[in-house]
């Protein structure tokens, strides 16, 4: 909580964002990848995966207050949302180690970061529990996955990034849940305040072609809550963040109705 200055965080990760570019074009055609040069989809994820290298678990510390005690009821099956690299993986494995969890499913389409997952996996003993699905959630009946199955669907720093796609893969994800079940949601979302708002949509214009298609301007409690009826819901705009800060969060619990 910086005050006006917090109205700088966008502009500096997008200014870092563009720092990241030369390498990941001069990487991409040093490993002869030359047609990814010209595929979009692809150079795009190759390029948030550069991005995240360093961003990711760099800036973990100024939101593990509210995603470690949130993790802390995963239990049962899960699916991990857009886990990227699995920075989140030590937290996962604490609740593996007390029997909460008997299964997690990392469900992350970008190919980049399929190897750091497993390779994550392996360090924090969880190589026979935590498993990659390089798949979108569309797909996850494909992968043996029923729906009405999930005891836990996490998603942190996701639902911002699937373009014009969020309420429908909300509701897909939402038919996976069993009665009972539960979503734990870490997200950063709309301001509540207009003159934020307004920042934030000037610096939207380029932040989605800069960051992988992430949005800063979702009303994602809106988009939770159509997905379908909730025996509970517990989620809150983060009061530890202030009037200026530009990416505010929403996080939280929200439980199937039986």
């Amino acid at each position: 909580m910086l005050g006006p200055i917090d109205l700088l965080i966008p502009p500096v990760l997008l200014v870092g964002s563009i720092l990241t570019l030369p390498f990941t074009l001069i990487s991409t055609a040093a490993r002869g990848q030359l047609k990814t040069l010209s595929n979009w989809p692809k150079l795009r994820h190759y390029w948030f995966h550069n991005l995240w290298f360093w961003f990711g678990p760099s800036t973990k510390f100024l939101f593990a207050g509210r995603v470690k005690p949130l993790l802390e009821h995963a239990n049962g099956l899960v699916l991990d949302i857009g886990p990227a690299s699995g920075i989140w993986m030590p937290e996962l494995s604490e609740a593996v180690k007390q029997g909460k969890i008997t299964k997690i499913y990392g469900v992350e389409p970008n190919v980049n970061f399929q190897g750091q997952l497993r390779a994550a996996a392996k360090r924090y003993g969880l190589a026979d529990i935590y498993q990659p699905l390089q798949v979108y959630a569309q797909d996850l009946e494909t992968c043996g996955i029923k729906k009405g199955s999930v005891d836990t669907i996490i998603t942190v720093h996701v639902l911002c990034s699937v373009g014009n796609h969020a309420g429908p893969l909300v509701k897909e994800l939402y038919e996976y849940l069993k009665p009972g079940g539960q979503w734990l949601v870490y997200e950063h979302v709309a301001s509540k305040h207009f003159p934020i708002q307004l920042w934030q949509r000037l610096i939207n214009v380029i932040w989605p072609t800069l960051l992988d298609g992430c949005h800063i301007c979702r009303d994602t409690t809106k988009t939770l809550l159509a997905a379908g009826p909730w025996e509970k819901v517990d989620v809150h705009m983060d009061a530890n963040e202030g009037y200026f800060e530009s990416l505010p969060h929403l996080y939280g619990t929200l439980v199937k109705a039986a």
